[in-house]
């Protein structure tokens, strides 16, 4: 790369600025602030990417580092700015600690930040919370003053909220919906329930009929996350309570998005109980509910699809794919967020049904497209990557099965490692021990996967919000 002028790198930084606020108007993740800046400004390293998508200064990164360090035990490490700037600027790859370091700060893994290195992937805690106040306590702290503002505003409106009260309750659930896959499952439920049992509070007092209404609609969409976060932590039966409940307020408020959404989650919670037909049935009711192409697509893949795959109703199975693919094409666009629907999780859907049916070498290309659409570490990428990895058993190729399943379990905390892609890691070992003398990979796997800890359950709870 040439050698960039002072003047001129100072220009790639503002640009890089004015890309990240525009990401965080957008609710873009860090991740993706990362990968526009790399698309639009080029001539940036990636280390240099990273830091300018978090908005941070070199002091405070370095600081950051040294945080790690004295958390570790470890003596205060020798990094300055200016050994920094060299990493980011001139091509000098840090030692391996120090590589091991900058990949815990940014909660990616060494080679997104450009640090072929490795040796050092396997221990280096990328992607998991670390104790700097820039890294995951930051994003913590974010999330608590979510709930906190909600509370202030009421606490200024009175007991029964009022107008600006319900829109901090609306923007909640745009913060939790966006951000869904930033935290941990039993962490995010914890703040969920709070705000859900403020608007309970509120709802014991006299409302009107609007304003009542628009509670309910609001303690809806918060029951219908709690729902999905019960079920990727292996709580089944809190699943089908919480989207039951959003369910039968969408109905009440007239919300057919929520009501159609909250019984898709269901006919899923179904198929992974391995009741196809109840899931099935779930599916046609959702699907009454959804009035868009993108809908109709995501109710045909997540649920219609899955459920006919696992009974095997091949010819029908093919029929809701092309339905599903069909409709996606129609959408006017994606939808992020986690009531959102988009092209990696419609191949995540499409690879996993031709896995059933089957067909290994179609569900590794769907998932593969899936990989490639996701951002390294989240949720969807850790499904679509397992997928893969059954694929290849599948193929007759356990090697590469064990490999793909060690990336996905060294890259994201186990905290993080929601149930639905335990599960597929289950199956993946059944599948690798189906021989007579698996290989030494395959019995490393399956004593990480015994090692894992059980999931951990949220520190709180809320009623329901069923009453009028």
């Amino acid at each position: 790369m040439p050698k960039i002028s002072r003047a001129d790198r100072a220009e790639l930084a503002q640009k890089a600025a004015h890309i990240r606020r525009h990401g965080q108007r957008a609710d873009w993740d860090v991740a993706t602030i990362a990968d526009e800046i790399t698309r639009q400004v080029p001539d940036l390293a990636p280390l240099e990417v990273w830091r300018l998508a978090y908005g941070w200064s070199r002091p405070q990164v370095v600081a950051a580092i040294g945080e790690l360090y004295a958390a570790d035990g470890l003596a205060p490490p020798g990094v300055t700015t200016a050994r920094l700037c060299r990493w980011e600027h001139d091509g000098v790859q840090p030692d391996p600690d120090y590589a091991a370091a900058l990949a815990r700060v940014y909660q990616v893994s060494p080679q997104r930040l450009g640090l072929n290195l490795p040796s050092i992937a396997a221990g280096a805690g990328y992607g998991r919370p670390t104790p700097s106040t820039l890294g995951a306590g930051m994003a913590e702290t974010a999330l608590t003053a979510v709930a906190d503002s909600v509370q202030l505003q009421r606490e200024i409106e009175g007991p029964d909220g009022g107008p600006d009260t319900r829109d901090q309750v609306e923007r909640a659930v745009g913060y939790y919906t966006s951000h869904y896959a930033r935290h941990a499952p039993n962490v995010l439920a914890t703040e969920i329930h709070r705000a859900r049992q403020m608007v309970v509070d509120m709802l014991t007092h006299p409302q009107r009929d609007a304003d009542r209404t628009e509670l309910r609609r609001l303690a809806g969409w918060l029951s219908a996350l709690l729902g999905n976060l019960a079920f990727h932590t292996a709580d089944y039966a809190g699943a089908h309570i919480h989207l039951g409940t959003g369910a039968r307020l969408g109905i009440s408020v007239g919300e057919h998005r929520l009501t159609g959404w909250s019984l898709g989650a269901q006919s899923m919670v179904a198929s992974f109980q391995e009741r196809p037909t109840d899931a099935l049935e779930l599916a046609a009711q959702a699907g009454e509910h959804a009035d868009t192409p993108l809908h109709r697509a995501q109710i045909t893949a997540w649920c219609e699809l899955r459920a006919l795959a696992a009974l095997g109703r091949r010819s029908d199975a093919a029929a809701a794919a092309t339905r599903a693919q069909h409709h996606m094409d129609a959408a006017r666009a994606e939808e992020p967020g986690r009531f959102g629907f988009d092209r990696a999780e419609l191949h995540q859907h499409l690879a996993e049904s031709a896995l059933r049916l089957g067909e290994p070498r179609q569900a590794a290309e769907h998932a593969a497209t899936a990989v490639a659409l996701k951002t390294t570490g989240s949720p969807g990428w850790a499904a679509a990557t397992v997928i893969r990895a059954r694929a290849a058993a599948a193929d007759h190729a356990p090697a590469d099965a064990t490999a793909l399943a060690t990336t996905v379990l060294d890259t994201v905390a186990p905290e993080h490692l929601r149930e639905t892609t335990r599960q597929r890691l289950a199956a993946l070992d059944a599948d690798l021990h189906t021989e007579h003398q698996p290989a030494r990979a395959s019995r490393d796997l399956r004593d990480r996967l015994r090692a894992l800890p059980a999931h951990t359950p949220a520190q709180r709870t809320s009623p329901e919000p069923n009453g009028h």
